[in-house]
Parts: structure tokens; C-alpha cells; sequence
């Protein structure tokens, strides 16, 4: 069965959040992945600018996650990941012997049969990962294996966990992968920066 979503349900993933103004507000979504992968790279250094502020200020780690979680929500309902499926395309996900087992068991082979017809080992990343790109169950922009997706899938693009400030690296590396990450970030010096310089 063919799923019209590749993005998580947030709803059971996030924590709840204190209200706020919302960002899509006076904010436009860019979800045009070709203009992120050009902004994304004209804000490198912006960007690096943000992660080492980030890291060094005297914000809370729980009120960092709670903004983080926030735009989280407001810019996924703002955004179609299944016009996208850029992750699909570029992002080698970490397959766990769970995954691998409920894959196998969905698509009715063996384990090994699986595992030769669509794993490589990468022993550095903890798991296997697809051996080729794009994702072999990705069709016209949908997860052909959607309620049976890696669990690195399922979790992608990371934004609904806990301690950001730790991973601020992955969400840096994904600005030009994922317009919700793109958007997020960007949302996120705006507010946080702002706070700062007041």
C-alpha cells in the first residue's frame, strides 16, 4: 500500500508545547528544494554562526526544544513532504536488525534474501544501510513501505526529539536535505537571535 505522507506523525511524536504566535504567520515556507540546496549554501556561514551561538548560550536546553518543537509542528502542516521525497533520494537511513526483520517479513523474503537484494553493511554507522540511491521504495514521490519504513525514516527529519542543541550539527547538515528542517532553522535564528540581542 502507497502512504500520502513520508513525514512522521507529530502528533504522538512531540511533546506538548506552550502556545505561541504562530511562525507561518509573517513567515513564508520555502519549500522549493533546489532553492533551499542554493539558500542553504549562501547561509553556510550563518548557519555555523547560529550552531556556535546555540551551543554557547545561557538558553535552557528544554526551552531551546520547546521552540525547536513548536516550529517543528507549525512548519510540517505548512509543508508537503510527498512533494518532495528529497530524503528519499540523498539520505542512507540505519537500518536496525528490527528493520530489517519487518521489512523482510512485509515484502515476504528471508532475511538474507533482504539483505542481499537491498542492504550494504556500513559497520561505522551501527547497522546496514540501502545500497542504492535513491531509496529502492520510493515511487512517484511515496514510500511504498510506509507503515513497514526504517525507523530512521519513521524519526526523520529528527526535529521532534529531545536535547537539539546536542544534534544542532545533524540539523545544520540537513538545511539543504529538507525543506522542514530548512524552515525550522531559519525560523529559529530569527526568534532566538532576536531574544539574544534584545
Amino acid at each position: 500500500m502507497v502512504y500520502q505522507s513520508a513525514q512522521p506523525d507529530i502528533r504522538k511524536s512531540c511533546a506538548p508545547v506552550k502556545p505561541r504566535r504562530s511562525a507561518l504567520g509573517y513567515m513564508k515556507l520555502e519549500a522549493d528544494i533546489q532553492r533551499i540546496k542554493g539558500l542553504a549554501q549562501q547561509r553556510k556561514d550563518a548557519n555555523w554562526a547560529f550552531r556556535c551561538f546555540l551551543k554557547g548560550s545561557d538558553l535552557s536546553i528544554r526551552s531551546i526544544d520547546l521552540t525547536v518543537h513548536d516550529l517543528y509542528q507549525e512548519v510540517s502542516r505548512g509543508i508537503d513532504c510527498t512533494k518532495c521525497a528529497n530524503c528519499c533520494r540523498t539520505v542512507r537511513p540505519v537500518l536496525k536488525p528490527a528493520d530489517v526483520r519487518r521489512l523482510a517479513k512485509h515484502l515476504k523474503l528471508s532475511i538474507n534474501e533482504f539483505r542481499s537484494r537491498f542492504l550494504a553493511d556500513e559497520p561505522e554507522r551501527e547497522g546496514s544501510v540501502f545500497r542504492n540511491q535513491p531509496c529502492p521504495f520510493l515511487q512517484d514521490n511515496l514510500c511504498t513501505v510506509y507503515d513497514h519504513r526504517p525507523g530512521d525514516c519513521r524519526s526523520y527529519p529528527h526535529l521532534h526529539k529531545k536535547e537539539f542543541v546536542f544534534r544542532i550539527s545533524q540539523a545544520f547538515s540537513n538545511c539543504s536535505v529538507c525543506p522542514i528542517v530548512f524552515n525550522v532553522y531559519e525560523q529559529l535564528k530569527r526568534e532566538l537571535w532576536r531574544q539574544h540581542l534584545r
